[in-house]
């Protein structure tokens, strides 16, 4: 019996995965200040992996590196809608598209990813499924440009959606209805009711984003009009 041989990352490669995860699963907040020693120290590595990451995310549009200042990319609301009209355009594409090539093999696979979003524990758990739901959903559509470039949108909104889901208890039951009719639409191969189910279900999760972006807003203007009142007081 042959063993198979151990594969390594390069080092260069993890580095740039950890801090991907990071930002895509909202560790790092949009518009959060980080340092390349900062981060260094945090993965145990030296300030070379972490520069050529950091490079890469900010071709990706991911973070903003100017005069050593390092920041995650934060979206105004007008660059959210704007995204969320790039992604209806292109997602629902990619979803008629597999409706129609949609087979046995590919609802099993839904089903299945379906089932592990119900048994997540935890909003991080439960949002990696639906992303795995999503892509596989897309992936039948067998046009891999388009996946990419879809992939590449899910990975800008990714901070808000789990932002969102660690502020809410109901993240699970919130899409469920769209999942299910995204299911039916692929098992009966009708494209027209799989863009709708998907559509609802891009729209919901904006909405949620925007009405919880907006709440903070006004909890943080809140909060600095209360600390100038002090400071006057004390004045």
């Amino acid at each position: 019996m042959e063993l198979q041989p151990i594969h390594h990352k390069p080092l260069n490669e993890t580095v740039y995965e950890r801090i991907l995860h990071a930002i895509a699963s909202g560790r790092f907040l949009p518009g959060t200040k980080v340092t390349l020693s900062g981060l260094a120290k945090q993965l145990g590595v030296s300030l070379m992996p972490v520069r050529e990451a950091l490079r890469r995310l900010e071709a990706e549009n991911l973070v903003s590196m100017k005069n050593r200042r390092i920041v995650i990319k934060q979206y105004s609301e007008n660059e959210l809608r704007e995204l969320l009209t790039i992604r209806l355009h292109l997602e629902s594409l990619a979803a008629q598209k597999a409706a129609i090539n949609s087979t046995q093999e590919t609802t099993r696979k839904l089903e299945n990813l379906m089932d592990q979003m119900e048994k997540a524990r935890g909003f991080e758990a439960y949002l990696e499924k639906n992303r795995l739901f999503h892509l596989a959903l897309y992936s039948a559509a067998e046009m891999p440009i388009l996946l990419d470039t879809i992939q590449d949108l899910w990975l800008r909104a990714s901070p808000y959606l789990h932002i969102y889901a660690s502020e809410v208890g109901d993240y699970k039951n919130s899409a469920r209805a769209f999942h299910e009719g995204m299911l039916d639409g692929m098992k009966n191969n009708n494209p027209k009711e799989v863009k709708k189910w998907l559509e609802r279900d891009l729209r919901k999760a904006a909405r949620d984003i925007f009405r919880l972006l907006r709440r903070k807003e006004r909890d943080m203007d809140k909060e600095k009009a209360e600390v100038s009142g002090r400071e006057g007081l004390r004045i």
